[in-house]
């Protein structure tokens, strides 16, 4: 059965992780269930004292030290440092002195996670390969889901998320993705469940099957701490192209990580999670043709990286005045201006700009290398313009991948630039190109709507003008002032 057959059906809220242990302390009990949660949601931080409250409670339970030092530990997002390893073998080696007399079930939990703090940490690559191979022989034998699904998330810790040739690179990731199914079979609701299943799908040719885990996640009511599982359906919807959809959980995501910037600005979780999830939800604005949107997420961004993004957001939604005149530290910088400029027939002022932006064969940003394609193509010379904008091209096919995409796709302009040098072929292969790596992008889909028209191939112009027009819909932006 494909993990698709197994999340399709009548949608429930995310259920509650619980993880019984010997303890006669409901306090204990409920902080332990809280930890796991909180390790679940990769808020690693919260969950270390979610754990050591269970310890306050029972000083006794080994359970609570074994927490810690899982809490300590890595996850997807996150590598073992020397600081927290130390910590969770300190953990480890109390929750070890602890396990005496306890059921065989929570000693499989301990025992696989002395090995993998049985060294120092240099020997942390032989151990981890321990642990993981202990805690898959732990899980299979109990058939217990918590262990299941941690060996999932420790063997894709080490196993990755690539796929080729329709399956998952690795067998340490296969094997991941087959406890991963089970575990939805026997409780689609799982929190951990279903936030796996949306990374096992991160890098798939076909995402489709992670549609239900992403409609679970987002039905979740959560709690500041469990911000990323708000975030984890972004992932899904940039993915496959519903950017509204993508938009509405970083709405979300973002409220909730404002809580807990409120409550802890230094947070770990906070550190490593705010100016990610700001850029995925302001990624997806981008997308769209909301100016208004895109300028309340351009602010957040500011207020998470500390640079300006006035200027590249009105760039994006033809707002090119307002893009040239953007004032202080601006994202793209001179690029930036520089195109601005070039869109209002400044040419002049284009060239005095393109001083600051660096010309040599190792220029990277795809950004100045737009710029400096549309002010060759400006000066007559179509050759370098096609260079600079195919190693824009180049550029965004190196450095983005999944949930994370470029802010002005380079198959747009490469598409618009050769549209205006009446090459339509070329223009419908770029924009068709583009709509493969971001499905319904609605200015790609209008530049295919133009190449086609141009060509001739009316029925096909008209389907794709409709797809264009029904993504844009709300819009406060002209699509005939949506290409780059």
């Amino acid at each position: 059965m494909t993990l698709l057959a197994i999340v399709l059906g009548t949608l429930s809220a995310i259920s509650a992780v619980h993880l019984p242990v010997s303890t006669d302390s409901a306090a204990a009990q409920a902080a332990i269930d809280r930890g796991l949660f909180l390790y679940y949601a990769y808020d690693g931080g919260d969950a270390v004292r979610a754990f050591s409250q269970a310890a306050s409670s029972d000083s006794q339970l080994a359970m609570a030290y074994w927490g810690i030092a899982l809490a300590e530990g890595p996850d997807l997002n996150a590598s073992e440092t020397a600081e927290h390893f130390n910590a969770g073998a300190r953990a480890s080696r109390q929750a070890v002195a602890l396990e005496r007399g306890l059921p065989p079930r929570e000693r499989g939990f301990i025992d696989s996670m002395a090995l993998r703090y049985r060294g120092n940490f240099s020997d942390w690559n032989r151990d981890d390969s321990d642990y993981r191979a202990a805690l898959l022989a732990f899980a299979n034998s109990s058939q217990d889901e918590n262990a299941q699904l941690l060996a999932a998330e420790a063997l894709l810790e080490h196993g990755g998320l690539t796929w080729q040739n329709g399956t998952l690179s690795s067998e340490e990731s296969r094997r991941a993705f087959a406890l991963v199914t089970g575990v939805l079979r026997a409780d689609p609701s799982n929190a951990m469940a279903n936030h796996l299943c949306i990374h096992l799908y991160d890098l798939a040719p076909d995402r489709s099957a992670a549609r239900s885990c992403a409609q679970r996640l987002d039905a979740g009511a959560f709690q500041p701490g469990a911000e990323h599982l708000a975030h984890m359906p972004a992932h899904y919807w940039i993915e496959t192209g519903d950017y509204a959809a993508a938009l509405r959980s970083s709405e979300r995501a973002y409220q909730l990580m404002s809580s807990l910037i409120a409550a802890d600005p230094d947070s770990q979780h906070v550190q490593q999670y705010e100016k990610h999830d700001v850029a995925v939800g302001y990624s997806a604005a981008m997308m769209l043709g909301d100016y208004a949107v895109a300028q309340q997420w351009s602010q957040r961004m500011a207020a998470a990286f500390d640079v300006s993004f006035e200027g590249i957001t009105a760039l994006r939604f033809g707002r090119y005045g307002v893009a040239f005149d953007a004032a202080g530290t601006q994202f793209g910088g001179a690029a930036v201006r520089g195109l601005a400029a070039l869109h209002l027939g400044r040419t002049n002022e284009a060239r005095t700009l393109a001083s600051r932006v660096p010309t040599g064969t190792g220029t990277s940003g795809y950004l100045q290398q737009f710029f400096l394609a549309r002010l060759a193509e400006a000066q007559g010379r179509d050759d370098e313009a096609l260079h600079w904008t195919q190693q824009a091209l180049q550029s965004q096919h190196n450095d983005f991948s999944g949930e994370l995409i470029p802010l002005i796709p380079a198959g747009e302009v490469l598409g618009d630039f050769e549209l205006r040098q009446g090459n339509v072929a070329a223009a419908a292969a770029a924009f068709s190109s583009d709509l493969a790596d971001y499905p319904n992008d609605s200015r790609a889909l209008f530049g295919l709507a133009e190449a086609l028209s141009a060509s001739g191939a009316g029925a096909q112009a008209a389907a794709a003008r409709a797809r264009s027009e029904q993504t844009w819909q709300g819009a406060d932006t002209s699509l005939d002032d949506a290409l780059p």
